[in-house]
């Protein structure tokens, strides 16, 4: 789970502005990307686990403080603190 860009919260928008940066880099600089787990969530996204170059993207944004794990429940992270 991300922030979201569509906040009123700076701070968020802020986060969600550079985890787009990092996952938009990291996906054009990519020999291989492969998608595993797929899935339909809650809302009927597509949900899967995203690696990029044997690396798991999600792994790479939570490292760097952009995202969290989520499980489908209720979300626990408040972006704005």
């Amino acid at each position: 789970n991300t922030t979201e860009i569509r906040t009123k919260c700076i701070k968020e928008k802020e986060l969600a502005k550079k985890a787009k940066q990092l996952t938009v880099s990291l996906l054009r600089a990519a020999k291989i990307i492969e998608l595993k787990n797929l899935q339909r969530g809650k809302y009927f996204r597509i949900i899967a686990d995203v690696y990029v170059d044997s690396k798991n993207l999600g792994d790479m944004l939570s490292q760097n403080n952009l995202a969290v794990r989520y499980d489908g429940g209720t979300k626990t992270k408040n972006w704005c603190e």
